[in-house]
């Protein structure tokens, strides 16, 4: 099923070109039916206005969502599964498993929605139970090794805690801070380390498309699959998996988050993966809502699948710009030195 390429970053189409696209519906920059174009417009602006109505809301409702964070944490805290120091693994787990038949296996089988898929091609791929089991073992196991050995530091914690836990080789429980975070921070600490994890994974993510040797051993079976369909978004190495994970977790340790916020992350985190990867240009998508091209989104990262060789960023696209534009000008200044 899988295909080997000779250089990491030239890959070949998903499809064979001999297969033609409909230009009228599936066109990574073509042209729509007016009447199509225009009601995805308002679809789009509908969802700016969304988000406009919810944020205003929040702040308006500040203190009783405040109350509302308060109350669950003090839950949580007296929760054994949230104190478990495996919490986090068995969280991103689960939100895995059923963020796709949520989101991703539930479009699939709208008709109404074939119409914004970037080719005709995608699809949802079904997975065996044991298949999905497999799946969660390999991914759970070096996590929860990590998880056993290292003592969580979370921040307003007492260090002596700390060191008292250095003492066990196995972890069993973390330690929590007893006050709840602040609103504001949630919202800042989210925003915040997705944007660091972002430039982080693209940097190791145009790594592993340069380097031939690296590509091959880490990062070719992401590439592998004749359509693109959501379970692409796990299909990677060990060491592949393990970059991710911890890039995302130095992002959040950079802005000392709260356990709270961390458990809040992983779903979002999860959300913006599988959305790269479904292969909808859907209007009330990201890379739709947010104005100037600055979010990627399913698109761009669609033409990453097929080309390999642009669009690194996970999700904004500000740095692969940068680097398209540097390229560029250095492959002028080589040509005038000739």
């Amino acid at each position: 099923m899988g295909r080997s390429y000779k250089i990491p970053d030239v890959q070949p189409p998903i499809l064979s070109a001999n297969e033609v696209v409909p230009k009228a519906t599936y066109n990574l920059g073509g042209k729509k039916k007016w009447f199509d174009n225009h009601w995805d417009q308002y679809i789009t602006w509908g969802t700016r206005l969304i988000i406009l109505l919810i944020s205003t809301m929040s702040f308006i409702y500040h203190n009783l969502l405040q109350r509302f964070v308060n109350s669950s944490w003090l839950t949580l805290r007296k929760s054994w599964i949230f104190n478990s120091a495996y919490f986090e693994t068995w969280w991103t787990t689960f939100c895995f498993a059923w963020i796709i038949p949520l989101y991703p296996f539930a479009i699939h089988f709208i008709p109404l929605l074939d119409k914004y898929k970037i080719h005709p091609s995608v699809t949802y791929v079904h997975q065996t139970i044991l298949g999905m089991l497999k799946e969660a073992v390999v991914y759970m196991a070096p996590l929860m090794f990590l998880d056993a050995i290292i003592v969580k530091k979370y921040h307003n914690v007492d260090p002596s805690v700390w060191t008292l836990k250095q003492q066990s080789i196995i972890q069993y429980t973390r330690e929590l801070p007893v006050d709840p975070p602040d609103l504001k921070s949630i919202l800042f600490h989210l925003i915040a380390s997705i944007m660091t994890f972002d430039v982080l994974f693209f940097i190791v993510h145009l790594v592993f498309h340069r380097n031939v040797w690296i590509y091959q051993i880490i990062h070719a079976q992401h590439h592998q699959h004749d359509v693109m369909h959501p379970h692409v978004t796990n299909k990677l190495t060990v060491v592949e998996r393990l970059v991710l994970i911890l890039s995302a977790n130095f992002a959040l340790k950079m802005y000392n988050s709260h356990p709270l916020t961390r458990m809040m992350f992983v779903p979002v985190f999860i959300c913006l993966l599988v959305e790269n990867h479904t292969g909808y240009d859907f209007p009330f998508g990201l890379h739709r809502v947010i104005p100037f091209n600055l979010y990627g989104g399913s698109v761009k990262h669609y033409k990453h699948h097929i080309h390999g060789s642009k669009y690194y960023q996970p999700f904004f696209t500000y740095l692969d710009y940068f680097l398209a534009k540097t390229s560029n000008n250095r492959n002028m200044k080589h040509k005038y030195e000739i």
